[in-house]
């Protein structure tokens, strides 16, 4: 793993996703990984409909739309990569 993107307008979820996802990339020691907020609507719409925000891209592969995924699911699938 070596690229997340958040994809979001900048919402409520969107940004407890993003802090989520820092707390938990610290707490697994993973400081090579960057975070990256990609809330232009058009660049949205590649991976999935604006009105799913938040999504979730790990390296290219949308992981999860429309949702903040519990601690427990994000920490398994950062322990599978």
């Amino acid at each position: 793993m070596k690229k997340i993107e958040v994809l979001g307008t900048g919402c409520y979820k969107c940004i407890q996703l993003e802090t989520l996802l820092n707390e938990i990339l610290q707490e697994l020691g993973q400081t090579q990984v960057t975070i990256e907020r990609i809330s232009d609507e058009r660049s949205i719409r590649k991976f999935m409909p604006v009105e799913d925000i938040p999504g979730l891209v790990i390296d290219g592969h949308l992981i999860s739309s429309g949702e903040v995924p519990s601690r427990e699911k994000l920490l398994g699938w950062f322990s599978a990569n």
